[in-house]
């Protein structure tokens, strides 16, 4: 555990150092390749499909705030849809005007989850967002994550029925594939299954995170992973969407996985050395739960003990053999034995 809290705190120590570095790279990434999915999925403008318009792109969501990159995203997709047909165009511009009043009207500092939406989406992870926003920030992160949902669901539509929605048609059948663009939305049951169970783990993950219990963030991961499966599962039942209920239980595995290394940097607690402290002021007894936090304590390198008085006697005894003793107790006899036997002899 100790390897693991020095890592973490190492890598914490990196990222403060180059904190102005990471979170540009980081937005400009995010960014980046949210632009190249919609790219693949509903690139009908030539002017803003492919790596080098996608980079100007995101080179202008890096320099603006988190919400103002949601809404150019949200833009370009509007575009993109205006070339393939006046109708997805229309219907596009109208959800994007409902879902921009409903978002800034709550949730306007979690845009990067919308951002991330497109990205989580392509590699299978899209329940991650959900975990991380209700760890993150609160529970009005649900709006966030399920806007997320919807425009994610909503271009899978676009691109399975490109072909119905782009096909030329007169003034009685603009109205017949206007309805159906519609349709798509608002009886698109995978979108409101998927929408809703991004929103209700957002809501569980805070509510459990908040509990006055141990472990108090990894069980409110648990819960929310377990609520977007059980929702994925019970819409599957009752709706037959079109979800790979393998991939998503493969994924909500995965989201969790994650959510619990949030957990590890952002709220990694110690509960053996729980204290419980009990001050007073004037007014008020307090009564507090002090759980000190897990940090990385450094290992203390250990001296050998050495035995001082079996040396000193070996030194004395190496000494005396070899007659290297300058100071010679002074009542030791020797002087005035030489001395008798100088007499004896004279």
């Amino acid at each position: 555990m100790n390897n693991l809290l020095e890592i973490r705190d190492r890598i914490i120590s990196v990222y403060t150092q180059y904190e102005s570095f990471f979170i540009p790279a980081f937005r400009f990434l995010v960014s980046f390749l949210s632009l190249l999915y919609i790219s693949s999925k509903i690139g009908y403008q030539e002017v803003l499909t492919g790596p080098l318009p996608s980079l100007l792109v995101a080179l202008i969501c890096t320099l603006v705030p988190a919400s103002a990159a949601a809404v150019i995203l949200g833009l370009v997709m509007i575009i993109q849809l205006f070339s393939l047909a006046l109708e997805a165009g229309l219907v596009a511009l109208i959800l994007f005007l409902i879902l921009c009043l409903l978002y800034f009207r709550f949730t306007p500092k979690d845009a990067i989850l919308i951002v991330m939406s497109p990205v989580c989406h392509a590699i299978g992870i899209p329940y991650v967002l959900p975990i991380a926003g209700g760890l993150i920030f609160g529970p009005v992160s649900a709006v966030a994550a399920a806007v997320g949902m919807v425009m994610v669901n909503f271009i899978d539509f676009v691109h399975d029925n490109e072909t119905t929605i782009g096909a030329t048609a007169g003034e009685e059948d603009t109205v017949t594939k206007f309805r159906f663009v519609v349709d798509g939305i608002a009886q698109n049951r995978t979108l409101i299954v998927t929408a809703a169970a991004a929103a209700l783990a957002v809501i569980v993950v805070y509510a459990v995170r908040r509990l006055r219990i141990r472990y108090a963030w990894y069980i409110a991961v648990l819960c929310g992973a377990v609520a977007e499966l059980i929702v994925l599962l019970v819409g599957d039942m009752l709706y037959a969407i079109s979800i790979h209920i393998g991939a998503a239980f493969l994924g909500v595995i995965v989201s969790a996985l994650i959510g619990c290394g949030i957990t590890f940097f952002l709220f990694n607690l110690d509960y053996t050395r729980i204290e419980n402290v009990q001050f007073e002021d004037d007014d008020y007894y307090y009564y507090v739960k002090a759980v000190p936090k897990n940090v990385y304590i450094a290992p203390r390198h250990t001296v050998k003990k050495i035995n001082t008085s079996r040396h000193i006697r070996g030194a004395q005894d190496d000494a005396g053999e070899e007659g290297q003793y300058e100071d010679a107790p002074a009542d030791t006899g020797w002087e005035d034995a030489n001395r008798s036997t100088r007499d004896r002899q004279a």
